[in-house]
This record gives structure tokens, sequence and C-alpha cells, in this order.
């Protein structure tokens, strides 16, 4: 593909819109992930503060029990968002399993995304990788989510944006499929339920491909101004997998504010 050129599928992008309606909660939430129905699989935590003009949020996750037995896992993941357009700056990422420890650290520039990649085997030695997606407007999964929960998600819409989680973005694509009851901390509450389905980009060429560790996907949100993720279910490649909404702490005054890092801990090289 030329340099500057679009693929065929940018054209089904969805525009975001930063509605005043949907303000972003500063607040902590606590899951717990399920295996199969069956097992308690591990735990999760996400926290959104301010941060002058970004908002800083952060993700961290571990299996624990017979999972963290069985796949032991743990990440830790920090992202600096605007706050006037949700769009991302930087995302800092770290997640470590039996087999090897691996750093992300990615900066959106208005022309490209720039990707920093190092790997640590358990046996052997570091390896670092350095990547620049020439493709805008991609997304971190924490931004994605917040610019997504703030549309209006009427029955029937459909948004689809480019995400990055790690150092490989995909083309998502959400849509209502309908309003549904779920229960957080003891009460009921009405949810939006949406389909997710995922494909693969390569980064180099920016073709399509199908992403079959995942067969379907499904995330309800509350159905009133928070649009708190309450629970998400996938049926994947190692059984089906939930997570749902355990707790909801608010943060206020203080306790809502975060960091911005310097230019230099975002800035990432190209040339090293």
């Amino acid at each position: 593909m030329g340099a500057g050129a679009k693929p065929e599928w940018a054209g089904t992008l969805t525009p975001l819109k930063v509605r005043t309606e949907y303000p972003v909660p500063t607040c902590d939430l606590h899951y717990d992930f399920g295996w199969n129905n069956v097992v308690r699989a591990g735990t999760a935590v996400i926290r959104v503060r301010r941060a002058r003009e970004y908002w800083n949020a952060s993700a961290s996750a571990k299996s624990t029990g017979l999972a963290g037995v069985l796949w032991p896992y743990e990440c830790t993941m920090r992202s600096l968002i605007r706050r006037d357009t949700l769009r991302p700056r930087f995302l800092w990422h770290e997640e470590a399993d039996r087999r090897e420890k691996c750093h992300y650290r990615v900066e959106f520039r208005p022309e490209s995304v720039v990707t920093e990649t190092r790997v640590k085997p358990v046996k052997g030695g570091e390896v670092t990788r350095v990547h620049a997606c020439g493709f805008e407007p991609i997304e971190d999964v924490l931004s994605a989510f917040l610019g997504v929960r703030g549309q209006t998600l009427a029955d029937g819409d459909a948004i689809t944006r480019v995400v990055q989680p790690w150092d490989t973005p995909y083309l998502a694509t959400f849509t209502v499929v309908g309003r549904d009851v779920r229960e957080v901390e003891g009460v009921k509450r009405g949810c939006i339920k949406l389909s997710a389905k995922i494909r693969k980009v390569n980064r180099e060429t920016l073709a399509l491909s199908a992403y079959r560790k995942m067969k379907t996907a499904y995330l309800w949100v509350t159905d009133d101004a928070e649009r708190l993720p309450v629970e998400f279910r996938a049926e994947a490649f190692v059984g089906f997998i939930s997570c749902r909404l355990t707790r909801v702490v608010s943060l206020r005054g203080k306790e809502g504010e975060g960091e911005v890092p310097s230019e230099n801990k975002m800035r990432v090289e190209i040339a090293r």
C-alpha cells in the first residue's frame, strides 16, 4: 500500500463525539474473572483519574486459584487519554506469564503510532523492537472503551474503531444488541448489551485477517449516565471466560487526581 493510502475498511470507522451527558466518572472498579462458569480464575481493577488535560486510566489483572496454578498471568496497564477528544496519548503495558515478560510502550502521534516492545524470556536474553504503524486513528483498550461508552448506544447502533491492546492493531466493531438487567453489589441495574467482533490488522499492509482466539464476545454497561462496564463474556480458545463487576469505589477530591508523565517518558524513539 502506498504512503498515505488508506485501506478500504477505513471508511467503516465511526467518528466519536464526546457527549457531556455521559461524563467520565473518577472511580475504582473491581472485577472477578470466571472460567467455564465453574472456576474463579482471577481479579482485576480499573482506575480512572483526572490529570490536568488528560484522563489517567489504569488497569491491573492477575490469575488466581487453580487458574493461577495452570496459567500464571499478571499484567498492568496505564493510559493517558485527552479529556477533550478521548484520544490516547500514551500507553504503558507490562505482562508476565510462565514463559516470558513483555513490556509495551506506545506513543500515539497525530500521523502514526510508535510501539516499543521488549520481550524477556525466562530462558534467554531480552529482545527490543520498535515499530511505527502509519495509520490513524488507533485507540488503546482503555481509551476505546471511554469512547464507546460515551456514545448514544441506541439499539442497533454499531461503532467500529481500530484498537491496539499490545503491539498489534485490531479492527473492532461494537454493536448494541439490546437491553438487559445485571446485578451489581446486590442491586439490579438496567444495562446496555453490546456484541464485539474483532479482526486482526497487519501493521505493514493494513490487511485484515480473522482473529481465531475469540469466537464470540459480549459487553454489558449500565444504561445510565455512568455507563459502567459491569460484565464481559467471551468464548475463547481456552474456554468460556467471564468478567463481572463486584465493587465500585468513587474517587473524590485529591483521590480522583493523577499525574502526567514527562515527555521523555512518553517519547518512543524510532532510531535506536
